[in-house]
């Protein structure tokens, strides 16, 4: 019993109700088509006023659509389709399309000018035949995958001596662009008769995830259909309901999202893509989660702190019940959204790899401990243990690694079984990184992480990445990214510098610098430092390598208070 706890160890044998009809998404697809066919699946807000949904019916029919095509088109089984649209219909047909084609979805994001990530990225993948993309921003992005491609076609043909693996492109609102390209709005409505679309099993790949990291190439999450009905169906994830209408602005590809609202049959609402972007996102939102009397919302710990400040602004019939957050550990500072923002708080913990694995429902913010996840999720053989350095479990209350095995967890990092196999046992215990503690009542409470990994309004960022990036700029000898901590963000970024000998570079020049290499201008996926620090040398420990925690101390002790 999780009161007789002396050991940080839990194991959950309780039964659970399993929605055992559905074992895939191509189910639920279809249940939902027949039983809510009119019924709003999605609906995308724009700052004009305007909204554009998809039904239920819609949904299915136009991803079977899309599906046929992918196949007419020659992507085979297993094979990786990479998606880089902005948060569209479109969007939903080729993931949803290419899930039922027997393919592989992935979302990819380019971060870099040059296109060097997604170069790498690709060779990672293999065996991406196709890419469905939107041409970006001010078409930054065709511009960065144009400069790859050694030539294209209007009937989705490519070559690309770098991407050598890609055969298809197809383009997603292309109409303002000079480029001849297969256009994806035919491959919905051109129905292709005579193909035979696969059995989709509940054991296939649903998707790749990619972890969370702001920078760098990441690490590819393979996840199995089974996995995620096991953790997001059942008397346990009761806030899924789909009597929750729920508002969620991030980008499609975050697991987050993705695609949980298509297993419990909810309508999502999200903010398009395409839409010109808010005079002030926050004020919009809470525009639309009012306007489509939005139940539930996701909200990264930023955006909990705006809807804290403006809830003496909200209206008097504010629709909102429940407000799930993570991402990073939870300040008691957040529970002040109960009374007017919700009626409840959902503190996830949560991960790429494990997607849910403890949740707290509050209620009263007195009854909220700092850095609490609450209790594990009740979904059966779930096991957490907390370990330390040797891999023993240590006694409650005890600080440690928090390991979990689940039948939730990923199955692999794609095509990657070096880093799959540092983190996942043999008898399937995963490492998180993450430190944390059990009480003797099986509560859960996660304070950092063990690495040098930073925590950033959400976002886990590898500071080595940066940092090698950083290095490459005119006039800087070495950079070093540590953590200064702050109230919304948990933690912040600050550069350390050393500038190469008769180099005056500035830290406004740096930050511009830092701010044009990167394509995410929206700054949805990119995490950049907040301080700069210059040093002639860095601190030495007494072996003579490179001082982390001094630098870390240093930059606390700077810029702690205005952080």
């Amino acid at each position: 019993m999780a009161n007789d706890l002396i050991d940080s160890y839990i194991k959950i044998t309780v039964e659970d109700e399993i929605h055992s009809e559905f074992l895939t998404i191509v189910d639920c697809l279809k249940h939902y088509a027949n039983t809510q066919s009119e019924t709003e699946a999605f609906v995308f807000a724009s700052t004009d006023g305007s909204r554009q949904s998809v039904t239920w019916s819609e949904l299915y029919n136009k991803s079977k659509a899309v599906a046929k095509s992918f196949v007419h088109l020659g992507v085979k089984e297993k094979e990786v389709v990479a998606m880089n649209i902005r948060n569209c219909p479109e969007w939903l047909y080729a993931s949803y399309g290419a899930i039922i084609a027997g393919a592989i979805p992935i979302s990819v994001s380019f971060t870099y000018v040059d296109g060097s990530d997604l170069v790498a990225l690709m060779e990672k993948l293999q065996i991406c035949s196709l890419l469905v993309m939107d041409p970006g921003l001010e078409n930054i992005n065709w511009e960065i995958v144009r400069r790859l491609l050694d030539n294209f076609n209007a009937n989705g043909t490519v070559k690309s001596s770098k991407m050598p693996y890609l055969r298809y492109l197809v383009g997603v609102s292309f109409d303002q662009v000079d480029a001849q390209l297969q256009k994806f709005i035919d491959l919905v409505h051109d129905i292709k008769s005579g193909i035979t679309l696969p059995k989709v099993s509940a054991k296939d790949t649903i998707s790749l995830f990619q972890t969370s990291g702001s920078t760098g190439v990441p690490k590819l999450v393979a996840h199995s259909h089974e996995a995620f009905f096991k953790c997001v169906t059942g008397k346990h994830a009761e806030y899924l309901d789909a009597k929750y209408k729920h508002f969620n602005d991030r980008p499609f590809a975050w697991l987050g999202g993705y695609p949980l609202s298509v297993i419990t049959g909810q309508t999502r609402v999200a903010i398009s893509g395409f839409c010109k972007p808010p005079k002030d996102r926050v004020s919009f939102m809470i525009e639309v989660i009012q306007r489509e009397r939005c139940s539930s919302i996701v909200a990264l710990p930023p955006l909990m702190h705006e809807l804290i400040k403006r809830q003496s602004d909200l209206p008097s019939d504010w629709p909102v019940i429940i407000i799930a957050s993570g991402g990073q550990p939870m300040t008691k500072k957040i529970t002040s959204c109960i009374g007017k923002s919700c009626k409840y708080l959902l503190c996830m913990y949560a991960a790429t790899e494990f997607v849910y694995l403890a949740k707290s429902l509050i209620a009263d913010p007195e009854n909220f401990t700092e850095y609490s996840c609450g209790k594990p999720m009740q979904f059966p053989g779930l096991e957490i243990k907390i370990v330390n350095d040797d891999g023993k479990i240590v006694p409650v209350n005890t600080r440690g690694e928090i390991y979990c095995r689940s039948p939730a967890l990923f199955k692999e990092y794609f095509n990657d079984p070096i880093k799959t196999n540092a983190v996942k046992s043999v008898d399937g215990w995963f490492r998180t990184d993450d430190i944390g503690r059990l009480t003797e009542c099986g509560e859960l409470f996660v304070e950092g992480r063990k690495s040098n990994m930073i925590l950033s309004g959400g976002f886990n960022v590898a500071p080595e990445i940066l940092e090698q990036v950083m290095k490459n700029f005119p006039g800087v000898e070495g950079v070093v990214i540590v953590p200064v901590p702050d109230d919304i963000y948990f933690q912040v970024l600050c550069a350390c510098v050393v500038k190469k000998a008769g180099s005056d570079v500035t830290e406004e020049e740096l930050r511009e610098v830092c701010s044009n290499y990167h394509a995410d201008k929206p700054g949805l996926f990119t995490v950049l430092p907040k301080f700069y620090l210059f040093f002639e040398k860095y601190p030495e420990t007494s072996t003579g390598k490179l001082n982390r925690k001094e630098l870390e101390k240093i930059a606390n002790q700077r810029f702690k208070s205005t952080s």
